[in-house]
């Protein structure tokens, strides 16, 4: 299991201009690396998979087949957070529970709020 320690903020501006800012919890989590291993090979798939849709609109396809395209996208990303989501709540959040870190659930909380809408 790989381990992390966080004390950084970011901010996130979404598609809409919002600012979402966050910042990491402090206490020590751990994570499968093979898990993350997954989510991160996913993920290069899925942009990639972005970027020959991102092709397509500039070669002219057909706008629906784009669509199409960008509604597979959305579900690729869907799936990934969803097995984030999991990774994270079987090792970060019950290490936080464990550890009285309430914090760090509300903070997943949010982030499932933001991940879902």
């Amino acid at each position: 299991m790989s381990e992390h320690t966080h004390e950084t903020a970011h901010v996130h501006i979404d598609e809409n201009g919002h600012e979402y800012t966050h910042t990491h919890h402090n206490h020590s989590h751990t994570h499968d690396p093979e898990e993350i291993r997954k989510i991160v090979n996913a993920l290069s798939r899925a942009g990639g998979h972005l970027n020959s849709v991102k092709k397509m609109v500039e070669n002219g396809t057909d706008c629906a087949d784009v669509l199409i395209q960008l509604a597979a996208v959305k579900g690729e990303l869907n799936s990934i957070g969803k097995s984030l989501l999991k990774e994270h709540i079987s090792h970060c959040i019950v290490e936080a529970v464990a550890e009285g870190d309430n914090e760090s659930v509300d903070k997943m909380n949010k982030a499932i709020d933001l991940f879902m809408k």
